[in-house]
């Protein structure tokens, strides 16, 4: 039999076949969130409890690691100082949901010299899974150790900080948005959130409104068409 179709290739890169949700959050998100009428619109559309002067106020960060870092910050302020890294870890300890003297020899205390290990380091410096394994014998203990570098490398999309609020945004753009992933958004977020003395609050942006409810997320959502159209009428 004959074939008279042809194929023929797709004549440029567009915003059309773009699957990138970073590139859809630059080209969207980014500038409607840098004006403050486009944050108070976007924190309203999620359902977001802050007045208005709040919203306005409100600093803005795309695509970062707020966990991990602000926990680095500290980390090097006490790294070498005996006496102000027992507090650290202490701390630390506290807010990750661990004994207030988990591991200080054993886990902390393990890096060249004796100094702290950080738990996201690359490699083999950090708290890799064998390191733990062998050295928390109790499995629930070792679960919630497991979690500590697991939270510290988890990006956030878009994080907006009020002065009494944390608010994660989690991005989604043809894409699965899977229950799994928005368990540790949620994780580092609260964490995020205690670390800094805030309430949390959390929220999507969905190709489409189906998503959350496939994947089982009861959480307020923008759709990116909802986003464009804001960003066009501004």
């Amino acid at each position: 039999m004959e074939q008279t179709e042809v194929f023929r290739p797709v004549e440029t890169f567009s915003w059309q076949i773009n699957r990138a949700e970073r590139t859809q959050q630059a080209r969207l998100l980014v500038p409607l969130l840098d004006q403050p009428d486009g944050r108070a619109w976007f924190l309203e559309r999620l359902s977001f409890p802050c007045t208005r002067g709040e919203a306005l106020e409100a600093e803005v960060f795309h695509l970062c690691f707020p966990l991990r870092d602000i926990f680095t910050a500290d980390y090097r302020e006490c790294r070498g100082k005996r006496h102000l890294e027992d507090q650290f870890i202490a701390y630390y300890n506290r807010l990750f949901g661990l004994p207030e003297d988990f591991g200080v020899q054993e886990v902390w205390c393990t890096a060249p010299g004796g100094q702290i290990r950080h738990p996201a380091a690359g490699g083999r410096a950090g708290w890799y899974e064998s390191f733990l394994r062998a050295r928390i014998h109790d499995e629930g203990l070792y679960a919630r150790a497991r979690r500590v570098g697991r939270m510290l490398r988890t990006e956030a999309d878009v994080l907006l900080v009020t002065l009494r609020h944390v608010i994660l945004v989690e991005c989604k753009y043809r894409g699965k948005l899977s229950a799994e992933q928005c368990e540790r958004q949620l994780r580092m977020g609260e964490t995020l959130a205690r670390r800094l003395d805030k309430a949390f609050h959390f929220g999507l942006v969905v190709e489409d409104e189906r998503d959350p409810h496939f994947a089982r997320i009861d959480a307020p959502y923008v759709r990116w068409s909802e986003v464009q159209a804001k960003l066009e009428e501004m």
